[in-house]
């Protein structure tokens, strides 16, 4: 191995892989890799498999010196050598990378956290990473919706402020779009964000919350609208 291969490796930082080149290309940078394994068994019957061919695999991760990085996974192809198996051919998998998606997991995890903790456009971080605007919004809703919906990210509410925002104007093809925010007003964090403005969809909401968070609530803050009244009465 190389010095410039050994570097790579330690700077593409993923356990299990090794680097067999990089090169620069249309201002990206390509690490083409494999993984490490040799040895693999079968998981239906156990008898060592042997390899058959190859796949090339295309993926992005996380941007290296400001440049986007395509990772070329030439990924193996395993045979069992069983012939009464059923099992016959699989191709390998890593933690790292999930099936049929465009980025790797670190890459998914860390737009997320640009995008929610940062506060950093989508747009942004799709250029950055050289993926459409959808990719990192799938990533945003992949990763970041366990971390909304734990149910320790809140803790306990005291007083709950709620209020509605206009999320899109009006126009020729629909009327404005409201949005419903709940808050909590102790300590000044959003809660979540609710589709709608009309006493359904916060009964909506306080339908799919823990009946025993819904007790510690004290105090409910409002504006006038009947429907928010009406969407927090207990009936």
């Amino acid at each position: 191995m190389s010095d410039g291969i050994g570097l790579a490796e330690v700077l593409l930082g993923l356990p299990g892989f090794r680097v067999l080149d990089v090169v620069e290309d249309d201002n990206e940078v390509v690490v083409r890799v494999e993984t490490t394994v040799t040895r693999v068994f079968c998981e239906t019957c156990g008898v060592r498999a042997e390899p058959q061919d190859r796949m090339r695999v295309d993926v992005r991760d996380l941007a290296c010196f400001g440049r986007p990085t395509r990772l070329v996974w030439v990924k193996r192809r395993w045979r069992c050598r069983e012939p009464l198996c059923p099992a016959r051919t699989w191709t390998e998998r890593s933690e790292h990378v999930d099936a049929q998606v465009v980025l790797t997991r670190r890459a998914g995890v860390e737009a997320c956290r640009q995008v929610g903790e940062n506060a950093r456009p989508v747009s942004q971080l799709a250029d950055e990473l050289g993926v459409c605007w959808w990719t990192i919004m799938n990533a945003v809703v992949e990763h970041g919706t366990p971390l909304v919906d734990d149910p320790d990210r809140i803790g306990v509410v005291r007083q709950l402020g709620v209020d509605e925002t206009s999320f899109l104007a009006a126009n020729r093809h629909h009327p404005t779009v409201y949005a419903t925010g709940l808050v909590d007003l102790e300590r000044h964090v959003v809660i979540d964000m609710v589709a709608g403005n009309s006493a359904a969809d916060l009964r909506r909401w306080t339908t799919n919350a823990h009946p025993d968070w819904l007790a510690g609530i004290k105090v409910v803050a409002t504006d006038l609208a009947e429907s928010f009244r009406a969407g927090c009465r207990q009936d």
